[in-house]
């Protein structure tokens, strides 16, 4: 008699994890050749972990407590504090193929697997410590918990849905779009789940774990979902119909040319798309974010980002239409591609020498997140002759990453707010009214105003600091001293 084989001990699941560890490995290798440090959002979420709250300006706590116990497993360095937020994406893949082995069989799982793996969109937030790390996961997690729900209809998988989506909520407030495509897919396909207590409880549940964020929100007058709330709704600059089309061209380049098309013919056949039940509910539990996005991109922009949730159902669809019609050679060739654009993407240094810094210094994807480490190199003698000084800075970019870049001096920081509204995270969270009479050192990008010599005693400009991003430009900053704070 033959026993039968476990699904994760299977030749495929086999290949899966070893093809999870090289790219793993691959993005661990990568980081460190590129040249960066860390993007302002991401040397932000760091100075959150350092001082863990329920809530932070514009993000739930989620991220924080990922960098929290990310850096305390790994240190501050680079790739500490990017480690796990990089292993959300595989985890999410694993999940995917757990959805996909679900709904259609182990060949679509194995496939769709990969298929995430190695889109573009995933594989370049996986280089980056982001709230659509998590929220990318438990959206994914989610999706599997729900399906396990209306299988079984079980106290624990409902249970288990609520405890996920209230993760997901402390993540990001996009959750909230994944709780209302459920209850719409409750209330169009399976209504009387809606008269028991489990959906109820499951979403009780997702509340209850989110209520010590509300209780901050209140606690601080509202300034996360305010936040939120304007650039989901308010936010009115640029947008209309070519950013829009941006948006959309962005999404078609992150799921890869094959991928991409795949995904506009299940649009385009919708009616088709509809009457596959499994085609539907993984577009289900898509497509409201995408709509929600792209009016958001309408109103005023919105980031190729926004959506990448939603590019983990689609996903397992998109492989599944091309199995389905026997188009493996089609499927293969799109992983291919991908993984070669990814390939150029994640090697753009060695690129930029093989085509020349000239011709490619525009295309820089990394800019941002280069030379911010040499300024903090350059500040930290200034600040170590300097000791009674606080670091000022006027803007949210500047003082997120001296703060990163001069982490083991732990200066005293305070943002510039003459105007005391709590605009950012750090007018928020640090005030410069205790520093009454106190010299400071401030770090700028702009010419200095009439702001602060009238409400200092006297200004010394003590540097002009420049860190060299290609041939053409570098990063600049002026470091002034500051004396005696006479207040605002």
């Amino acid at each position: 008699m033959n026993a039968t084989v476990s699904p994760f001990f299977c030749p495929k699941t086999k290949f899966l994890l070893g093809l999870t560890a090289a790219l793993l490995a691959w993005r661990f290798w990568v980081v460190p050749q590129l040249g960066i440090t860390l993007y302002v959002d991401e040397a932000q979420y760091w100075t959150w972990a350092q001082n863990l709250d329920w809530g932070y300006f514009s993000k739930p706590p989620g991220i924080a407590a990922l960098i929290w116990l990310s850096t305390a497993l790994l240190g501050d360095g680079l790739l500490g504090v990017k480690a796990l937020a990089m292993l959300c994406y595989p985890l999410a893949a694993g999940v995917c193929w757990a959805i996909a082995r679900r709904l259609y069989d182990e060949r679509t799982a194995f496939w769709s697997a990969i298929a995430v793996l190695t889109l573009p969109m995933f594989a370049w937030l996986g280089l980056f410590v982001s709230t659509d790390a998590l929220l990318t996961l438990f959206w994914a997690l989610a999706l599997w918990a729900y399906l396990r729900a209306l299988d079984s209809d079980a106290w624990g998988d409902w249970l288990l849905l609520g405890l996920v989506c209230g993760l997901g909520l402390l993540s990001k407030y996009t959750m909230a779009a994944w709780l209302g495509a459920a209850f719409l897919h409750l209330l169009a396909f399976h209504r009387p789940r809606l008269a028991s207590t489990k959906p109820w409880a499951a979403v009780a549940l997702a509340l209850l774990i989110l209520s010590p964020n509300i209780y901050w929100n209140i606690a601080h007058d509202f300034p996360t979902l305010k936040h939120t709330a304007y650039i989901t709704l308010e936010r009115k600059s640029g947008g209309g119909l070519p950013s829009f089309g941006e948006f959309w061209a962005a999404q078609w380049l992150a799921f890869g040319p094959v991928f991409g098309c795949v995904f506009a013919l299940l649009l385009i056949q919708a009616r088709q798309s509809w009457r596959d039940t499994n085609t539907r509910l993984l577009l289900w539990f898509a497509l409201p974010l995408w709509a929600v996005v792209s009016v958001q991109a309408i109103k005023g922009g919105a980031n190729a980002n926004w959506a990448a949730p939603a590019f983990a159902p689609t996903a397992i669809a998109a492989v599944a239409w091309l199995l389905q019609r026997e188009k493996k050679n089609w499927l293969i060739a799109g992983i291919a591609f991908n993984i070669a654009v990814v390939g150029l993407v994640y090697h753009w240094p060695q690129l930029k020498e093989t085509v020349g810094q000239q011709k490619l210094a525009k295309l820089n994807p990394y800019k941002r997140a280069q030379g911010w480490d040499e300024l903090g190199r350059q500040l930290q003698p200034i600040i170590q002759a300097n000791p009674d000084a606080v670091l000022v800075a006027d803007n949210r970019t500047l003082l997120a990453h001296m703060l990163y870049e001069l982490r083991d001096l732990k200066p005293a920081a305070a943002s510039w707010n003459p105007s005391g509204a709590p605009s950012d995270h750090y007018k928020l969270t640090t005030d410069l009214r205790p520093w009454l009479g106190k010299d400071a050192i401030l770090i700028t990008q702009k010419p200095l105003g009439d702001q602060f010599s009238t409400r200092f005693a006297g200004i010394e400009k003590l540097a002009t600091l420049k860190a060299p991003i290609d041939a053409a430009t570098s990063r600049d900053m002026d470091v002034y001293l500051l004396h005696e704070f006479k207040g605002y």
